[in-house]
């Protein structure tokens, strides 16, 4: 069960997400606001100079927006929420996306400390869990595509994928296809249920941890679009990952030929439960 300080952070990003950083009952009177990195570090105390803080930010950026990718609890106080930073800059025009965290103390019901990170990675070894955290972050994006594949709902699945996503797939049509972009993805969608039906769906059997990229082994279930007949075969996927979101992907008919081309065995990797 979650604890009152995580349902507390999420909804805070809950409204964050929605583009809203209007509200702020949540935080102590006496808050303490940290940004490390960045184009604006510094730090705060006070509604006031959260405020301030997250003002100089958003002044900087256009369409800026906060995505979470997963939350931890660090201790009965502590609440770490890993995020992404996405924007425009005002002056130079270009797009960021980046990986970022959030440290949260809470104490009473209210949040006395945050400590904003636009580098993941230093947020996580500042708390030691940097090997611990990074190998379940792909994971838990892999399951989150996989759910969104399953309801069938096409356009929170390509939330999860890159612009310029490459997706290979090798039962859509003889031979295998591939797929770019969005629009790519959208098609993709389209050839496998014209094959398989609107049925179609994976049954995660175990994910595997590659660092950069991620892999599942999974039944592959639909019934077929000309025959009608029940399908359930076992396939792979492998994803591979750039800042939260998959920029390659490759669906193998035969579990071998993917160990073989990732250069690794069966024996050598630890299976993730689904």
């Amino acid at each position: 069960m979650a604890s009152s300080n995580l349902d507390l952070v999420r909804s805070i990003y809950a409204d964050l997400e929605r583009g809203d950083f209007s509200r702020a009952d949540w935080a102590d009177p006496e808050i303490e606001y940290v940004m490390v990195g960045g184009p604006e570090p510094g730090s705060g105390t006070g509604l006031a100079g959260m405020a301030t803080g997250w003002g100089e930010v958003l002044s900087a950026w256009e369409d800026f927006r906060v995505e979470v990718d997963d939350y931890r609890e660090v201790d009965n106080e502590r609440v770490l929420a890993l995020i992404h930073f996405r924007g425009r800059g005002k002056t130079s025009g270009l797009e960021i996306a980046t990986k970022g965290a959030a440290l949260f103390q809470l104490r009473g019901g209210k949040v006395t400390r945050i400590v904003h990170y636009w580098d993941r990675e230093r947020a996580l070894g500042d708390l030691g869990l940097t090997g611990q955290a990074m190998s379940r972050e792909n994971i838990i994006l892999h399951r989150r595509a996989d759910d969104a594949f399953n309801t069938r709902d096409v356009e929170a699945y390509i939330a999860h994928c890159d612009p310029e996503i490459e997706l290979h797939s090798s039962v859509t049509v003889p031979g295998g296809a591939v797929y770019r972009g969005h629009g790519g993805v959208r098609r993709w969608h389209q050839d496998l249920e014209d094959v398989f039906g609107d049925a179609i769906r994976v049954e995660p059997e175990a994910y595997f941890d590659l660092g950069e990229q991620t892999m599942s082994f999974h039944a592959l279930r639909g019934r077929g679009g000309r025959s009608g007949a029940e399908i359930a075969e076992p396939y792979a996927h492998v994803c591979r990952w750039r800042a939260g979101r998959i920029i390659y992907f490759k669906g193998y008919s035969h579990r071998q030929e993917a160990l073989r081309e990732l250069g690794v065995t069966e024996d050598e990797l630890e299976p993730i439960d689904p």
